[in-house]
């Protein structure tokens, strides 16, 4: 317990007062005063006594005590005098201290020994916990370990999580899939531990682990701990792709080609860019062609031109409202591109006279030029024999491909038999097409005339009439797509829809091809016919004859073919069997 210095003034300063009391009252009252200290003891000793045993404060419990024992000392050496009462005054000082001293000392020993039986309960409580502890661990069986979660919102992304698992010993942070209409798309959050290349290469045993019949297609997520995993269930390009019309303003806009395995558009840029389209007869490489070459019809600021050099020109003859002229035969063939020749150079100067690098109408004043040509293999065989050997046809070809792109001068060239022979006797003239394009083909040594000998595409493997391989700078991984089918009626219609807008290029400025005839004035009539009024140059390079003997046949041709004298050409005399004539010569 501990003690106060209230407790120590009060055991002190109490006696002092009743001492100094009864010495006065000694001094005054003498044997009166004795009697008074006397009753005064009692009182406070029973105050004292009272005061221990209800617990009251303890200066007032020990006061109380210190002044019974004064006032008792005080009554009993009162009577004799004033020194006595000094001596009892002492006594009681001394006697206060000592009972205090005893008191303080006696409650100091009894804290210290109730701190130490505190210690040792509390020491021992912490023993009794370690002891109930390792028995709990003693009788308590391991726990235990919980497995992840691979619980998924459905049967996919389960089956997902267990076999990265089973195969990985890693649990997917997240995997989400999607349902498409062609199957299902899976976006894959790597932990650390799954690095997605290595993810990539083992992609074959997830999907055997899967246990679905179908394709998976993998790409590359926004993250770097992400994978794209595309799954196709059957094959969506087995049904039809029907036409759709896609309308642009310009050249440089793409066009539609068809559809991907997805389902998605496919477009493809042909500005500035060759485009070879290749593939054997009856899997839709006709259909593919026709699809482009009504796109590029149909914008104002494109002329077509188009080479066919098989007999009657089958291919391009139902699509010759959209061209501005057809080569048929080899010498026609041969005066087009020396025409492409004289083009390039003329646009070259445009271009150098206004410090311009690529070629655009609507600055440099002429329309984009597309070359259609079918069969390229018959060009070749064609262009490069008889009075052609020295300058063949393949060799100019390989020329303009090289320079005319940047003129915005462009082949799309289709062929059924790609070889070496068709790209100039070397492999290396393939390399001028930028767009490949190929349908199947029955010979799958032909693949690597078209797309070099890289691993996956195989036009050899499509298994349906529509289905191409297509590479392209936008397009490098090989994958099957859908063209559109463009039904006869549909091509007819929409060539006579575009064929009615369609701006033939101005006298003395467009091509004049070689016209057959078998004396001067047929060769001058079959001219006039097929190009309507034509200047006497014109006149000179379709008959292949010099000035005078043009003039003399066309005289000769009168009164059915005069000269207008306010446009300076020759014309026919409008009749009713002429036009006949001259319209389906054309």
């Amino acid at each position: 317990m501990k003690i106060s210095r209230a407790d120590i003034a009060t055991s002190l300063a109490l006696p002092s007062l009743v001492s100094a009391a009864a010495l006065t009252a000694d001094m005054q009252y003498a044997d009166h005063a004795a009697v008074v200290e006397f009753l005064t003891a009692i009182a406070a000793g029973k105050l004292s006594f009272v005061s221990f045993a209800k617990k009251w404060p303890q200066p007032l419990s020990w006061g109380a005590a210190a002044a019974a024992a004064a006032f008792t000392q005080a009554g009993i050496t009162g009577a004799v005098g004033g020194m006595p009462a000094v001596y009892a005054w002492l006594v009681a000082v001394v006697a206060a201290s000592a009972a205090r001293g005893v008191y303080r000392h006696t409650v100091r020993h009894d804290q210290i020994k109730l701190d130490q039986e505190t210690l040792k309960l509390q020491t021992q409580h912490v023993r009794l916990q370690m002891a109930h502890h390792q028995l709990v661990q003693k009788t308590t069986p391991e726990p235990v370990q919980a497995g992840p979660d691979l619980t998924g919102r459905n049967p996919e992304e389960t089956r997902l999580r267990t076999v990265v698992h089973e195969l990985f010993a890693a649990e997917l942070l997240g995997c989400r899939v999607e349902r498409t209409t062609t199957g299902w798309t899976a976006v894959l959050d790597l932990p650390v531990n799954l690095d997605r290349a290595k993810l990539r290469t083992a992609w074959p045993k997830v999907a055997g682990g899967m246990g679905v019949a179908g394709e998976f297609v993998l790409a590359d997520g926004a993250f770097t701990n992400q994978l794209i995993a595309r799954f196709i269930d059957g094959d969506p390009l087995q049904a039809v792709v029907p036409y759709v019309r896609a309308t642009a303003a310009r050249f440089t806009d793409p066009v539609l080609l068809g559809v991907d395995r997805f389902l998605n558009p496919v477009w493809l840029d042909l500005a500035y860019n060759h485009t070879l389209v290749a593939g054997s007869s009856k899997f839709g490489k006709s259909t593919l062609v026709r699809s482009i070459v009504v796109q590029l019809a149909d914008r104002p600021d494109t002329v077509l031109y188009g080479i066919d050099l098989k007999p009657g020109a089958p291919e391009l003859t139902p699509m010759a409202p959209l061209l501005q002229d057809v080569a048929a035969t080899a010498e026609q063939a041969h005066a087009l591109l020396d025409w492409l020749k004289q083009e390039l150079g003329e646009r070259g100067e445009i271009l150098a006279k206004a410090g311009d690098q690529e070629w655009d109408p609507a600055k440099h004043g002429r329309p984009a030029i597309w070359v259609i040509e079918d069969e390229l293999a018959e060009l070749v065989r064609q262009g490069d024999a008889g009075p052609w050997k020295k300058n063949p046809a393949s060799k100019k070809q390989e020329s303009l491909l090289a320079l005319m792109r940047f003129a915005g001068m462009h082949f799309l060239s289709a062929t059924q038999q790609p070889s070496r022979k068709v790209f100039g006797g070397t492999t290396d003239a393939r390399g001028n097409y930028a767009n490949r394009l190929s349908t199947r083909m029955n010979d799958r040594d032909h693949r690597r005339f078209i797309f070099g000998t890289t691993p996956g595409w195989e036009p050899g493997e499509l298994d349906q009439p529509g289905k191409f391989l297509l590479q392209s700078p936008d397009h490098q991984q090989p994958q099957p797509y859908k063209g559109m089918w463009l039904t006869g009626p549909e091509f007819a219609a929409e060539v006579a829809r575009i064929g009615a807008t369609t701006v033939r290029a101005p006298v003395g400025k467009r091509l004049i091809l070689p016209v057959p005839g078998a004396t001067n004035q047929d060769k001058v009539k079959a001219a006039l016919m097929k190009y309507g009024n034509c200047t006497r140059r014109e006149l000179e390079a379709a008959t292949g004859l010099g000035e005078k003997q043009v003039l003399d046949a066309a005289r000769a041709l009168g009164p059915d073919v005069e000269r207008c004298a306010d446009t300076q050409t020759w014309r026919i005399v409008p009749s009713e069997a002429w036009e006949a004539q001259a319209v389906a010569s054309r």
